[in-house]
């Protein structure tokens, strides 16, 4: 099977998918074994010399792929003893750190309401400075979310960090975002993501934080 097809599939892509972006999501994926080596070095009990022996393997098997190849030129390289190493570490990470898990339901609920904001915002006549603001943040979570079959919840929980953050870094446009007739509906939002993330017990309890976090009205 073709590279591009055969990354399609893997990574549950329509057909017609655009090529440029297919490329991007599989760098994407480039990215994972850096962040399996991180999360097994917090822990001193794990040898990372023998829970990480597969990564040199694998960067041999990336640089072997070729948009205009086969996959097999690709998948040949991933032995089975690679896979079996990358289990281990994805064994004891799902022990010792388990990640937060999204039903594709919650996600594309998520989703709809991220992207009808996104349209609302984008059909706007706000200041240039808010509008970028907004939508900067709201592609962040569609990004995320379009991205959660490879990156998990941890792109989510960056997203949301960054937006809450904000509020700190940018005090004065985070002020008058939430003056606009779009400020209570993108916090709302952030709030749904925290609340996927289990960072609360209720939107509501979640929306309250974040409002306490923003300058008041003056």
């Amino acid at each position: 099977m073709p590279m591009m097809q055969a990354w399609r599939g893997v990574l549950g892509l329509t057909e017609d998918f655009d090529d440029l972006m297919t490329m991007n999501k599989v760098g994407k994926v480039f990215t994972l074994p850096s962040i399996v080596e991180a999360l097994i070095k917090r822990f001193a009990d794990l040898d990372a010399e023998l829970y990480l022996g597969w990564r040199s393997d694998l960067f041999t098997a990336f640089r072997s792929i070729h948009f205009g190849a086969q996959f097999n030129e690709f998948a040949n390289r991933l032995s089975d003893s690679l896979l079996i190493n990358i289990r281990f570490c994805a064994h004891e990470l799902d022990k010792r750190a388990p990640e937060k898990v999204v039903s594709p339901e919650d996600l594309a609920t998520l989703r709809e309401a991220a992207w009808t904001l996104y349209e609302a915002v984008l059909a706007s006549d706000l200041p240039p400075h808010l509008f970028r603001y907004l939508l900067d943040y709201i592609y962040l979570i569609l990004s995320a979310i379009d991205d959660y079959n490879i990156t998990g919840a941890t792109a989510l929980e960056h997203a949301l960090n960054a937006a809450i953050g904000t509020v700190a870094t940018d005090r004065t446009t985070a002020a008058e975002v939430q003056q606009t007739s779009f400020g209570e509906r993108f916090w709302a939002l952030v709030s749904k993501v925290g609340l996927l993330l289990q960072l609360a017990k209720s939107a509501t309890e979640l929306a309250e934080g974040v409002q306490k976090l923003l300058p008041n009205k003056p």
